[in-house]
């Protein structure tokens, strides 16, 4: 059964494989809404960095305005008074009406014969007039560069047959990448035919801001150029349209029908969408050559003043519904879009989005969301924040930096949102499954360790691997006395037995948690414990003595609550130790105990064995006393341990001692004894035993020594050493 840990630790490694997924969402595009922020960000480009206005602008716009309208009534006009429209432009390059006009004219002379058929006096005069529509072919014919606008939709379903320019196409067919429409509203047949070209005006979709336009769409089978540029073809005198699509010659698809990637018209080169749609890079209407159409009907423009330039007659009246927005501006009129369509390829500026743009967004969303779950896992929400602010500020800058000098249309906006997706989750869940690992930690070795310790293990797993350090520490083991005995009262109540060394074990080790001691291990009725790791403590032989007399007080009042007699009492041996040792996790790689090893930790386990038999509760090393002040400190014995050959000097600490004079009397005795000045050393035991009572046992041992010592005196150089033959 898997459990929490086990939980924490698939969640942890589950990370990185979430990073690398979330890179693939903008790929996805649920319910497109990377397409729209896509979109968003590039619209800001152009609006942070419009195009500029040009010096030489090569395009002209005829408006069809109100004040247009209101001067020379209502819209649809007589096609007389387009067609000095065009007369007036017969200069331009290319003229270009922006206008269907699919039926015959109802204000025409052959309109008006089928209306007023009975009417013979007004027949009469009308045969001998001019057609409006024959007018205005007229017109387009003697131009020779005027193009007409189509609108294709799916709502007709017919036919159309273009003989006004040439195509070749390189690479796949392109009819495959192309919007296409069952049929398209054409022009009078007489108008197209005096026309130098057609075009589509369509814009390609119903996005309400138009971002791009259409180069072709295909038409029942048919391949028909834009509006605008058929404009561009007339105007340069191409007749030849070249179409690159993926798998041309230079092309590098890889058998892959990508998409069309350029369109040519004699030396202009214009790089597409895979659609074949252009990317409108918009400047302020206010940029353009725009003038009303009254003027010019008005002869306020001369002839000379389109000389070479690409005309465009369009309306931005109000009523006639032809608004469109940009990422620019909004509610401009459209044929404001067509010019700017135009301006564009002469000025050879375009927006460019290359194929391989999109990988490389995904690489960049990919790369630092994998750096953001490595630096968090690593380093935590500080580092992750730092990738996370550095990458982010990398792709604002190279995409910034791309659409101003190359014009490319790099997204920002994915990438963004992808690093900020996996920063806050991965954020999140790691330290969910961190804390998850914390409480596993905080759980297990809360009972066994100082605080200090178990914070340490929780704040890195790392810590629970196999491995030491070198450190000085101080170490303390704590023997509860006489516990035989106390076992065999207890012969008929183990659970008893139980429940008594629990209570005595708690109140001890409360102790020494309370000094920040770390509890190295119970040994039945033993405690092991040490300072000055797993954290630094300069002050670890302190802390242990402070330790030990905060022991005797605490179980002096457990043998108070527990009502126990002065002959049946608990008491415990203590002994502290200090020096170098190799602390850290030992064991096996499946199991291992935080724990110490070295010469000075056997050291305080023997000093904690002679307790009772120099009858003192606490024992001290030597290394422990020499770095404390302020202790009322005793020395005890020159002492060489079983198992060590190497005598140490061995000490007792007492509270509430004040007995200076008794110390220095007590020095001189050891010196005494040392120096085999036996019945110096036993007059002073004569004194003190009975006076001294903490020291009645002790004496009573060296009055024993001593008699022995007599008896069998020891060699000359004998310097005071007792050889333990006990534990």
């Amino acid at each position: 059964m898997t459990n929490l840990s086990d939980w924490s630790k698939i969640g942890k490694y589950s990370l990185l494989p979430f990073a690398i997924l979330l890179s693939f969402l903008p790929l996805l595009d649920p319910a497109g809404i990377f397409s729209d922020l896509k979109t968003k960000s590039f619209d800001t480009f152009q609006v942070l960095f419009p195009r500029e206005a040009l010096s030489d602008d090569p395009v002209v716009v005829i408006d069809i305005d109100d004040k247009s309208l209101n001067l020379h009534g209502q819209w649809p006009w007589p096609r007389n008074l387009v067609a000095k429209l065009v007369d007036q432009t017969v200069y331009s390059a290319a003229t270009g009406l922006d206008i269907v006009f699919g039926e015959p004219d109802r204000t025409g002379a052959k309109e008006l014969s089928k209306l007023y058929k009975n009417n013979q006096p007004l027949i009469k005069v009308l045969s001998n007039t001019l057609d409006n529509d024959e007018v205005l072919a007229k017109s387009i014919e003697n131009h020779g560069t005027v193009v007409l606008g189509m609108a294709p939709n799916n709502k007709l379903r017919n036919s159309l047959v273009l003989n006004k320019f040439g195509l070749v196409v390189q690479g796949d067919a392109p009819d495959q990448f192309l919007d296409q429409y069952t049929g398209i509203q054409s022009n009078l047949s007489m108008l197209n035919a005096a026309s130098a070209g057609v075009g589509s005006m369509s814009i390609g979709n119903n996005d309400p801001i138009v971002r791009t336009m259409p180069t072709f769409e295909l038409v029942n089978g048919t391949l028909v150029p834009s509006f605008a540029l058929e404009l561009v073809r007339v105007s340069v005198g191409a007749s030849t349209y070249q179409i690159k699509s993926s798998n041309a010659s230079s092309e590098k698809a890889f058998g892959e029908a990508t998409g069309i990637n350029h369109v040519k018209i004699a030396d202009l080169v214009m790089p597409t969408n895979p659609d074949g749609s252009l990317w409108i890079y918009p400047t302020a209407t206010k940029n353009l050559n725009v003038i009303p159409a009254w003027k010019v009907l008005q002869g306020e423009f001369p002839l000379e003043y389109f000389d070479g330039k690409v005309t465009i007659v369009g309306t931005s009246a109000s009523g006639l519904l032809d608004l469109r927005s940009t990422a620019l501006e909004k509610n401009i009129p459209g044929v404001t879009i067509a010019a700017q369509f135009v301006q564009q390829i002469y000025a050879n500026d375009f927006l460019k989005r290359p194929d391989w743009l999109l990988g490389l967004e995904f690489l960049v969303g990919l790369i630092i969301s994998i750096l953001i779950c490595l630096s968090i896992q690593r380093q935590g929400p500080l580092g992750g924040l730092g990738v996370y602010i550095f990458g982010s500020v990398g792709i604002l800058y190279g995409s910034f930096y791309f659409f101003t000098t190359l014009r490319y249309l790099i997204d920002p906006i994915s990438p963004l949102v992808i690093c900020s997706i996996a920063y806050l989750v991965i954020t999140f869940f790691n330290f969910l499954f961190t804390e998850l690992e914390r409480k596993k930690v905080r759980t297990a070795f809360s009972q066994y360790l100082a605080p200090a310790m178990v914070e340490k293990l929780a704040q890195s797993s790392e810590s629970l691997v196999l491995g030491g350090e070198r450190k000085e520490m101080t170490f303390l083991f704590s023997d509860i006395r006489g516990f035989t005995a106390i076992s065999e009262k207890y012969q008929q109540d183990p659970e008893g037995l139980t429940e008594l060394i629990n209570q005595l074990l708690t109140v001890l080790s409360n102790e020494i948690l309370a000094t920040e001691g770390t509890i190295d291990k119970y040994m039945g009725d033993c405690i092991m414990a040490f300072w000055n790791a797993p954290t630094d403590q300069p002050d670890h032989r302190d802390r242990a003595l402070q330790s030990a007399f905060a022991m005797q007080k605490a179980l002096t009042q457990l043998n108070l609550d527990l009502g126990r007699s002065e002959q049946d009492k608990l008491s415990v041996g203590i002994g502290i130790n200090s020096g170098q040792c190799i602390v850290g996790n030992m064991g096996s790689e499946d199991r291992f105990d935080y724990t110490v090893l070295g010469d000075a930790v056997n050291l305080a386990s023997r000093l904690e064995g002679q307790c009772s038999h120099y009858g003192f509760e606490m024992i001290l090393g030597e290394e422990t006393v020499k770095a404390l002040q302020g202790y009322q400190i005793v020395e005890l014995d020159l002492l060489a341990v079983k198992g060590k050959s190497e005598p140490v000097k061995i000490y007792t600490a007492l509270e509430n001692f004040d007995q200076s004079n008794f110390i220095k009397d007590h020095n001189e005795f050891l010196s005494q004894y040392r120096a085999q000045k036996w019945q110096e050393a036993l007059d002073h035991i004569k004194k003190y035993q009975s006076q001294i009572h903490e020291f009645h046992l002790y004496y009573d041992l060296f009055l024993r020594r001593i008699n022995e010592l007599k008896e069998n005196p020891p060699e000359n150089d004998w310097q005071g050493v007792f050889v333990a033959d006990f534990k």
